[in-house]
């Protein structure tokens, strides 16, 4: 027992981070211009249950939770078999490159690329009508994975093949019935801003919410250094190799099993001693469940349909970034490598044209804010650009600083409204402070 908890591995990463966000408009998320805060939040702690069966438990503490403790990690792993691996619980899902990069110290720049932008980070910019990530990083799941590590160094022949089944993204309105008790004997039906993905995770289920499980995979072909377990931190350096890695997933998410949802995945990265390119492209397509507006209902006074109705419709959220990084300071006069990055971000939804109404009461609650269908409305295309230049320094093993400018080109994001002041392009200034063990 002695000798076991000797070989326990404690982990961890925390962000002390300091943004500021231009212009000084009202009406949006750019009100505290001068913020400091702290983010990405892990403790975790890794050990052998028996030979070759290690255990990984992992915390998140978010910050919008303040500090409240979430299980983001949970499992057990078989690797008794040569070159395959089985994970078994609430593991980090192998989706895209971002995902399963989502400590800070893993990363180089401060934010995100819009594909795997977070609600509870300093990454999104959202208005009505406007395209979100397919899925935030960080997402663990409760399943099980199987992972194939192939021998044979050859182009065609992969480097890691993973399938994975489990529970799947939820509804954004936790409407999970996992056990029945006297306080929760009545299944709820949607509510009356509808049912969208949660994408942000913010429900953090450890149990279905429906039926329905979700199946996914992931191949990735590597050549040189890159041939490595993934994934490969950003932080590395002097890496020389290509990768390609293609994912997939999909399933239902709603309680009653009506709305799916589907993504699809490819990254690629190119790196020369240091020096590197990479990027992703995504791709996906879901259903959401939305209300109906009453006719007659205008812009100045929106109304419901009595009794709400909801309509199912369908949207495509799709885009794309690319990366350059390079070093500046191979040895600088202080800590191990000063690297730049640039960044270039593109992000669409194709959907149905949605109404925003602002603190609308449907009688017994106000919502702040929600979107509606209006019978005839068109399908139209959004889109938001975003630029990023950044500096990563390594100071030590354990502590780094990067310091970052991003530009939102939010001209093409929304339809202009009496309600939103969407058109507004968004700009911050970032500095981070981080610690990884």
């Amino acid at each position: 027992m002695l000798e076991r908890l000797a070989q326990v591995r404690l982990f961890g990463a925390a962000s002390l981070n300091w943004r500021n966000i231009g212009p000084r408009e009202p009406g949006f998320e750019t009100q505290i211009q001068n913020q400091v805060y702290l983010a990405d939040m892990y403790l975790g702690a890794a050990g052998p249950v028996s030979e070759d069966v290690p255990l990984l438990v992992e915390w998140n503490l978010p910050t919008a939770g303040r500090g409240v403790p979430r299980l983001n990690q949970a499992f057990i792993e078989y690797g008794k078999v040569r070159r395959i691996k089985f994970q078994f619980g609430k593991f980090m899902v192998p989706f895209g490159r971002y995902n399963e990069l989502y400590r800070p110290d893993q990363y180089l720049a401060v934010t995100r690329p819009l594909l795997y932008a977070s609600p509870d980070s300093l990454d999104l910019v959202v208005r009505p009508n406007s395209p979100r990530p397919p899925i935030s990083y960080g997402y663990s799941d409760v399943g099980l994975r199987w992972s194939w590590y192939p021998v044979r160094v050859h182009p065609l022949v992969p480097s890691e093949l993973t399938l994975f089944v489990v529970n799947g993204v939820s509804e954004s309105k936790n409407r999970l019935r996992t056990f029945p008790n006297p306080t929760n004997l009545g299944i709820p039906g949607p509510g009356t801003n509808g049912v969208a993905p949660d994408f942000g995770h913010d429900n953090n289920n450890l149990a279905d919410n429906n039926n329905a499980k979700t199946l996914g995979g992931r191949v990735v072909f590597a050549l040189g250094d890159l041939r490595l377990p993934w994934p490969v931190p950003e932080r590395a350096a002097d890496l020389t190799g290509t990768h390609l890695g293609l994912s997939g997933m999909g399933g239902n998410y709603d309680l009653e099993g009506y709305l799916n949802y589907e993504m699809w995945s490819a990254d690629w990265s190119f790196d020369y001693r240091g020096v590197s390119l990479s990027g992703e492209a995504m791709y996906s397509r879901n259903h959401f469940l939305t209300p109906l507006l009453a006719p007659g209902s205008t812009p100045a006074a929106p109304q419901l349909l009595d009794p709400v109705a909801h309509t199912r419709q369908v949207e495509h959220l799709y885009g794309y970034f690319v990366q350059g990084a390079f070093p500046l300071l191979r040895r600088p006069p202080f800590g191990r490598r000063v690297t730049g990055l640039l960044v270039y971000n593109e992000m669409y939804r194709r959907g149905p044209l949605l109404d925003f109404l602002l603190n609308y009461n449907d009688g017994t609650t106000v919502f702040e804010s929600m979107t509606a269908y209006r019978s005839g409305a068109p399908f139209v295309t959004r889109r938001i650009r975003k630029y990023t230049g950044g500096l990563h320094w390594q100071l030590s093993e354990h502590f780094a600083a990067k310091f970052e400018y991003s530009y939102w080109a939010m001209g093409r994001s929304t339809i202009r409204s009496t309600t939103s002041l969407g058109l507004n392009d968004i700009y911050q200034g970032a500095f981070s402070l981080v610690m990884g063990f």
